[in-house]
């Protein structure tokens, strides 16, 4: 089954598209007034440095201190005036918090401290924005974190606000003045300061009320007895705990929200994140390839869905809570849940949405596939005393109904849907510009938490002379309008092995080659054997334990050299079909940017499908070795509940099944009996012909079997592989066994209509259920029985 990731195509790269933007410049005046006021405001703050140096102010505010401790509301009200003009000052405000603790106990002090500080900041950044802004700017364009604010605060002001101030490490009093000079809205400035100030108040406030003179206030002692002393350390300790830990957070979640607008530097976190390890090699680029072909009415229904012309980009406004990279199943299902949960999400794809499976896989393979089957039911019709004579087949009308049918069902996956679940679709090249920010078409999208779902692409395997031909992929197949004479299909998975019969059945010429001594190497090899006769049957010409060598052109077609336990051998045809080697999309994402590790497999992930970058989560082929668009489904319902709602759900928790659509059907699900005795379980296989499947013989359809393996001593199914004309369906009902925790026992329980090939199933449990009947219950039973005669 192919997967219904999406098929992006890989752009060029420059030095220049990796870089990060440089930051904007800070307004300033024209230069000789914005000279003469840096020359007055220097001129002051020397005279003020000069001033605060002759007077000492930290012993007049001691003094200030002691006066208001006993002058009542009066005092009060001057503690707020002195507090708001210290901070306009630059004057040490922790002597004033400290000594509002001292004064007025943490009940007094804090909101005291709080409104006075708050009030000042307020000052203060009105002044940075009118009459001293010009002298600001300098400082600030100096400074490279208060350089990100200034960009950043833009975007997030109430956000950056806050979290500055819940870390100290930027000093108060500049930044009141700093903001001033941003593009922070004064709202947003003072419900950020507000709520940024309250830790820090109540730990400095809490200190000072632990001391009772003002000597102790200056030196920093304690008076009281050892267990007053212990009841203060512990109340200080907690205070202190709790805002480092604030702080920490703080810290963290500001340089995320600025890193999108730090210049990267050598040796800074951006350009450093993975220094050593070149980017995979991007595929050619194929600058005149059409989105698809051919250019019909069906392909262009197709392409108003998933790919309009002539459509804008939406602009966005503030910040997304998701953002999503790549419309194939995993991007588009997630978009579409958080959507839906409430979120506001924006979707990127390059290509087009639906992925590989609208397009170049699942869809387009099964209108195929059944196109096949009804050729193949034609030509054996005799055996059900049915006669048909002449079965043609006519393959443009075949790929015609296909391109049909594909239009039919885009709207599900199309740009109106989607826009209508409240989603903002962006078409062209994402790029990461920060661990919070992507870029495309122009536009920084910014995010509390992102998703790559890119998924992968086919890859040709480095067989000389393989890129000297027009070989076809699963994403060049569909495009055939004539039917090939004589087809080769190299690897023989499940997409070379459906193709491989499909076409056949149309009536091309086909050779088939499988590296392994059997085809469809992963699964059981009984199973395989039984898919294998059935491909040969149809006229396949199967070549295992093969070896492709090289590959030529030969006129309108090409020359395959292969071998075969040493023997040399030539085959020739009219087209190749590749169907072995998939490469992940990871080229031109800016990952390293992001912060995000990937290899050769594709992203790294954690079990709750979260990269290295804790703000970005992975889902689909990108980030899976099960390539199906189930399992794309599933993961991208996992990152929903952890991205967005802290969720801890795992990948490895996952029952998955699969299904290769040959005829017959080969499907399978959990562990095989390998796998399960690899992991220490013993085991106990259950196998179930089709030929006591009265459903099976009846329809002509009882070459297969149901294979089940159970835990021995125990009805628990670890796993199970059916080969049948509708394995694909039949398999959800052991997979739900498993995810439900039923034993066959429970299966064996179940009425299943007569005569169905789900009987199947039952019969399995049936089986499970002799096996209980050991000779000593059969004991039991016969004295019993007996007894009851």
């Amino acid at each position: 089954m192919m997967s219904r990731e999406p098929v992006l195509e890989p752009a060029a790269q420059s030095e220049s598209a990796l870089a990060v933007p440089a930051p904007e410049p800070v307004p300033t005046a024209s230069p000789p007034r914005s000279r003469l006021r840096l020359v007055l405001v220097a001129v002051a703050i020397a005279a003020a440095v000069a001033i605060t140096r002759a007077f000492q102010p930290e012993r007049h505010l001691l003094d200030f201190v002691a006066w208001v401790h006993g002058a009542g509301a009066t005092g009060m009200l001057l503690f707020a005036l002195a507090y708001v003009l210290a901070c306009v000052f630059f004057l040490p405000g922790s002597i004033l918090t400290l000594g509002a603790g001292f004064a007025y106990g943490v009940g007094a002090g804090v909101p005291l401290v709080w409104l006075s500080a708050n009030a000042g900041a307020a000052l203060a950044f009105v002044l940075g924005r009118t009459l001293l802004r010009d002298w600001v700017a300098s400082r600030v364009s100096a400074n490279p974190r208060f350089a990100a604010i200034d960009r950043a605060v833009g975007q997030q002001g109430f956000k950056i606000v806050l979290l500055t101030r819940l870390s100290p490490v930027f000093p108060f009093n500049l930044l009141n003045y700093a903001f001033g000079v941003t593009r922070v809205r004064f709202r947003d400035y003072v419900l950020g300061s507000i709520l940024g100030m309250l830790p820090g108040t109540v730990m400095y406030v809490y200190l000072g009320s632990l001391v009772t003179s003002l000597t102790q206030l200056a030196t920093g002692q304690a008076p009281g007895g050892t267990a007053q002393h212990a009841f203060y350390l512990v109340g200080l300790l907690a205070t202190v705990v709790v805002t480092l830990y604030v702080t920490r957070v703080a810290r963290r979640a500001l340089a995320e929200a600025t890193a999108a607008n730090r210049v990267a530097r050598p040796g800074s976190l951006v350009t450093s994140l993975r220094p050593a390890r070149p980017a995979p090699a991007a595929p050619p680029v194929r600058s005149a390839r059409p989105l698809v072909r051919p250019d019909d009415q069906h392909n262009r229904v197709l392409l108003s869905h998933v790919h309009p012309r002539g459509r804008t980009n939406p602009v966005p406004s503030g910040s997304y809570n998701l953002v999503v990279l790549g419309g194939g199943t995993a991007g588009l299902v997630t978009a579409a849940g958080g959507s839906g949960l409430g979120a506001k999400v924006a979707l990127v794809e390059r290509h087009l949405l639906g992925g590989d499976c609208l397009n170049v896989g699942c869809v387009p393979s099964k209108a195929l596939i059944r196109a096949a089957r009804v050729a193949a039911e034609a030509r054996a019709a005799g055996r059900y005393g049915v006669h048909v004579d002449g079965v043609e087949v006519d393959f443009p009308a075949v790929m015609k109904r296909m391109r049909e049918l594909r239009a039919r069902i885009a709207p599900h996956d199309g740009v109106a849907r989607l826009t209508d679940l409240g989603i903002d679709i962006y078409f062209g090249e994402a790029r990461f510009t920060s661990r919070t920010t992507v870029e495309v078409d122009g536009r920084r999208l910014a995010f509390s938490r992102a998703v790559i779902a890119t998924g992968a692409r086919a890859a040709g395997p480095p067989i000389p002379g393989l890129d000297e031909v027009e070989y076809l992929t699963n994403e060049t197949l569909f495009w055939l309008t004539a039917l090939p004479a004589r087809l080769v299909v190299i690897g023989a998975g499940p997409i070379g092995c459906e193709m491989a019969q499909s076409f056949c059945r149309f009536g091309a010429e086909v050779t088939l080659f499988a590296s392994g001594a059997h085809i469809l190497p992963r699964e059981d090899p009984d199973a395989a054997a039984i898919v294998e006769r059935h491909l040969e049957g149809d006229g396949v010409r199967l070549v295992l334990n093969a070896t492709v060598v090289r590959v030529e052109r030969h006129g309108d077609g090409a020359l395959v050299h292969y071998e075969v336990r040493g023997a040399r051998h030539t085959v020739e045809c009219d087209q190749i079909l590749v169907g072995v080697g998939r490469a992940p999309n990871v080229e031109g994402l800016g990952l390293e940017i992001a912060g995000v590790a990937y290899d050769r497999s594709g992203v790294s992930v954690t079990d709750f499908l979260q990269t290295t970058n804790q703000r970005v989560y992975a889902a689909g082929d990108i980030a899976s070795r099960f390539k199906f668009t189930h399992t794309a489904d599933a993961l991208a319902r996992i990152v929903l509940a952890n991205a967005l709602f802290v969720g801890r759900q795992r990948a490895s928790a996952l029952h998955v099944p699969w299904c290769t659509y040959t005829s017959p059907e080969l499907a399978h699900t959990g562990l095989s009996e390998r796998e399960a005795r690899a992991r220490g379980l013993e085991v106990t296989t259950l196998t179930i012909p089709l030929t006591e499947v009265d459903r099976a013989v009846l329809d002509g359809e009882d070459d297969g079997f149901l294979r089940v393996h159970l835990q021995r001593g125990s009805d628990r199914i670890l796993g199970a592989t059916l080969v049948a004309a509708h394995a694909g369906d039949i398999i959800s009902e052991i997979t739900l066994a498993m995810v439900g925790g039923l034993g066959l026992g429970k299966i064996a329980a179940t009425i299943h209509p007569y005569p169905t090939q789900a009987e199947a199933v039952k019969r399995a449990g049936d089986a499970y259920n002799r096996t209980r009947l050991t000779p000593t219950v059969r004991r039991l039973f016969d004295r019993w029985l007996a007894f009851r005669r």
